[in-house]
């Protein structure tokens, strides 16, 4: 295949124009590899700084493992091929993903600001350094196939790293234990923290703007955000296929979930890349699909592709204007002003995110894997002949409007491979993994303000004051209405909020929250009247009758405890700014709620807290969890609440809610296992309950699934698990999802014993679960403003040695567990730490 010099301009060098990472993390390099006729792990070897790799027909594979998950731009540096070669680069967060044509992608939810796909080609004609365009989010393998007849060797491979990629043993917050285990699930979250937290200027834009109008490599579409009440419209627009194919949408959400056309070149006179599937896409045809995608990915599934021939040759290399028409009973189609397919009006593909009607709706433009495309005037006219959109997309302003603006702020996302959204429920769990492994600071309050840069500021609204609970990454807050709904989900708003408060508890940043106060009071705010006036619950209100809800169903023991728990924290940041009268509203509206959980929903007759009122007979592990952390509990409900667990149990971990049916499928969830594992350990400390079964499961199973299986680990923590400790969604599955890394600061918190008593460890109180889960040795450093806070104790028979080290500037108090007494015989009691190194020499009594 001969490639014109237009697309070799694009792609020499592997393109000659790549964004350059605003922070350099240099690069990366596989551990291991190895080479043969297919991927394998069986026999690999050391990368060192002197491996070449020899590719050829015969072992035409090279299967690279970075050892834990990681992000950048691929990049391959080469020998002089002897003829124009072509390798097709696949990327996987596990090692079973590679046998998927597809590897774990396409990802189809969102853009991302990150490749689509997760298959690309690379084309060379010359040696040295060729680099993708797109970031690749996250993954731990990778494998380069040489698709054309000439040996090639390959000098060095990896990635120009665009996120933080230390050892996590070398991050400020450490941690090891005697059980091995443990010290690989601690480590989960150091790996996944640095993955899944982007600096500024480290995810470009994924569109590029010329003078020709939006140049566009094949990637989800990205819709525009002034069309999302539009209806009923005819978009035409000019377009050039440099290489594969031309993609747009219309009648779309501003997700890409609407109909999805697909105009292919002809592949039998321009010629295509090798691997080329042309069942997908045969060559001068339009692919047509009303759903997410061409093809289905696990979750969102998606109607099947129809095709539709077109008659004449469709060149690259030139220009076209395409129109498509919305009508009554279809969307037809014309090219240069002639009529090449209609298509007949698809089923309503419903959907939480679709659009209202098959006729309403935002457009969009994207094509398919390895596809480049421009597209330049666009013009969108109303049925009654008024032009309601003209856009030359020559300025850079595009770019916002179709929400794939470069980053602009450092954040965490919930994901580093997918679906990398601000998804602000999800940012509890990373404030808290954040705060005890990397100690990105910087980036947690990036999250924050960028968060709040998208508030509601309607005060008519009854979500006056909400946020969005997935900001996208290439948005831009003058877009911040467009599609937004804020009745989704609504628990999502008190885990924001009790981030933020976790933020402070970790950080005492005084002046980073004081900035930001009267974003979280306006929230706060709008939140305390869901409080139910009669229940004393939280529920739904007359001015928002209707929401979604993930913890847990309105008037239940989930969303009340959390809200609970929340002003606790929200209180604890009043007192920090002085705002007494804040404080006051937010810890008398806690102590109500508890008694409320306690008065409406603890059950006696099945021995824990109901689900909700309107379904007494059931429960769940969120209910248990967050009024456990919540303090609604007493000891003896506590006992009473760990003990019904049991008939949770099911598979590596909890099912979460009583009344679920138990299949093969099921997603057991790390998310609300992370609330339910503080929980039981606080339990453990404060009531002495009989909660170490529970936790065992979890450690053992849920995350120890993580870990245990070569085959699925990524080194970071996971979306979802299945009960035979499978990843939960199949490939879909995020690999590297914070919300899934609880055991990172529970353990440091509970086993190590170190937590502030005073915003920014000023104070802190240590209260060690000394000799506890069997362990005889557990050290850890963890991370504060002043300094580290260094413990570790050791076990020996029933002696035990507990040394702490404390940073100038800070100062905590020892609380002697009540099973220990000083070697000299006095019993436990409490001891001032100051700086400096202390040694405690302790004996078990039982």
């Amino acid at each position: 295949m001969k490639l014109s010099r237009e697309l070799m301009l694009l792609f020499g060098s592997q393109l000659g124009i790549s964004a350059h990472a605003f922070v350099d993390y240099g690069t990366i390099h596989p551990v291991k590899f190895q080479v043969g006729a297919t991927h394998a792990k069986t026999s690999m070897l050391p990368w060192t700084n002197s491996s070449v790799i020899t590719l050829t027909r015969t072992n035409p594979v090279v299967t690279l493992d970075f050892g834990h998950e990681v992000a950048g731009f691929p990049y391959v540096i080469n020998q002089s091929p002897g003829a124009e070669t072509q390798l097709e680069f696949k990327y996987a967060e596990s090692f079973v993903s590679l046998d998927s044509p597809f590897a774990d992608g396409p990802w189809t939810f969102s853009n991302g600001l990150s490749n689509s796909f997760r298959v690309e080609t690379f084309n060379l004609s010359k040696s040295g350094r060729s680099e993708s365009f797109f970031v690749q989010g996250g993954q731990r393998w990778m494998t380069v196939e040489l698709l054309t007849d000439k040996d090639l060797v390959i000098e060095e491979v990896g990635f120009r790293a665009t996120s933080q990629n230390i050892d996590a043993d070398k991050l400020p917050g450490t941690m090891n234990t005697s059980n091995a285990l443990y010290s690989q699930i601690f480590d989960l979250g150091g790996c996944v923290s640095q993955a899944a937290c982007v600096d500024a200027g480290n995810a470009p834009s994924t569109w590029e703007i010329t003078s020709d109008g939006a140049l566009v490599r094949g990637q989800t579409s990205a819709q525009s955000a002034l069309g999302v009440s539009a209806s009923n419209y005819t978009i035409s627009f000019d377009t050039k296929i440099v290489r594969g194919g031309t993609g747009w949408r219309i009648a779309s959400a501003v997700e890409p979930l609407g109909p999805y056309f697909v105009l292919t070149a002809d592949y039998t006179t321009t010629g295509a890349l090798v691997n080329t599937n042309r069942t997908l896409l045969p060559p001068n045809t339009i692919a047509f699909n009303g759903g997410w995608s061409l093809v289905n990915q696990s979750t969102l599934l998606t109607p099947d592709t129809q095709y539709f021939p077109v008659t004449k040759s469709i060149e690259e290399g030139k220009w076209y204007r395409i129109s498509t028409s919305i009508q009554e009973s279809g969307y037809k189609i014309s090219l240069d002003g002639e009529q090449i397919a209609f298509i007949p009006l698809p089923p309503f593909f419903a959907n939480r995110f679709s659009s209202p009607s098959r006729y309403e709706g935002t457009w969009g433009f994207g094509s398919w894997q390895d596809h480049v495309t421009y597209y330049k005037n666009v013009s969108v006219v109303a049925k009654n002949g008024t032009e309601i959109y003209r856009n030359a997309m020559t300025s850079e302003g595009v770019l916002a409007e179709y929400n794939v603006a470069p980053l602009a702020a450092s954040v965490c996302l919930d994901g580093a491979k997918r679906d990398r959204l601000v998804w602000t429920g999800d940012f509890y769990h990373t404030v808290r993994v954040v705060a005890q492994s990397s100690a990105r600071f910087d980036q947690l309050l990036g999250s924050i303000k960028y968060v709040f840069e998208y508030q509601n500021k309607n005060s008519s609204s009854p979500y006056d004051g909400f946020v969005p609970i997935s900001p996208k990454l290439g948005s831009r807050p003058q877009y911040y209405e467009t599609g937004q709904s804020y009745d989704g989900l609504i628990d999502y708003q008190d885990l924001f909020l009790a981030g933020i408060g976790e933020y402070f508890r970790y950080n005492g940043d005084v002046e980073g929250v004081r900035a930001v106060w009267p974003n979280v009071k306006r929230l706060a705010a709008s939140k305390l009247k869901f409080i139910d006036p009669t229940s004393g619950l939280i529920s739904n209100t007359p001015e928002a009758p209707r929401n979604a809800w993930f913890l847990g169903p309105a008037n239940g023991s989930a969303v009340t405890g959390l809200f609970a728990f929340t002003l606790d924290k929200l209180t604890l940041v009043a007192d920090g700014l002085g705002d007494v009268e804040a404080s006051a509203t937010y810890q008398k509206a806690a102590n109500g709620l508890r008694a409320s959980i306690n008065k409406q929903l603890w059950n006696e007759e099945i021995g824990t807290y109901s689900l909700s009122t309107e379904s007494r007979g059931n429960f769940s592990l969120t209910g248990v969890a967050w009024a456990l952390l919540a303090n609604a509990a007493n000891a003896t409900q506590t006992a009473s609440a760990i003990a019904k667990l049991e008939a949770l149990r099911f598979g590596v971990g909890y099912k979460t809610i009583s009344s679920d049916a138990e299949t093969p499928d099921y997603e057991l969830a790390p998310n609300p296992s992370g609330f339910l594992l503080e929980a039981l350990f606080q339990a453990r400390r404060d009531y002495n309950s009989n909660s170490t079964p529970a936790i065992t499961h979890l450690l053992d199973n849920l995350w120890g699934s993580m870990v245990n299986n070569d085959n699925y680990a990524s080194g970071a923590s996971w979306e979802y698990v299945k009960p035979d400790g499978s990843p939960g969604i199949d490939l879909f599955t995020s690999l590297a999802h914070p919300w899934g890394a609880a055991p990172t600061y529970v353990l440091p918190e509970y086993l190590l014993g170190v937590q502030p008593s005073s915003p920014g460890y000023k104070t802190f109180a240590l209260r060690p679960l000394l000799g506890y889960l069997s362990l005889d040795e557990v050290h850890g450093k963890v991370p504060t403003p002043r300094g580290p806070i260094e413990v570790g104790w050791t076990v020996r028979g029933r002696s035990v040695v507990l040394v702490v080290s404390v940073p100038e500037g800070v100062s905590g108090t020892l609380e002697v567990p009540d099973n220990c007494r000083g070697k000299m015989g006095k019993r436990s009691g409490r001891v001032e730490l100051r700086a400096g190194v202390q040694t405690f020499e302790l004996e078990m009594l039982s």
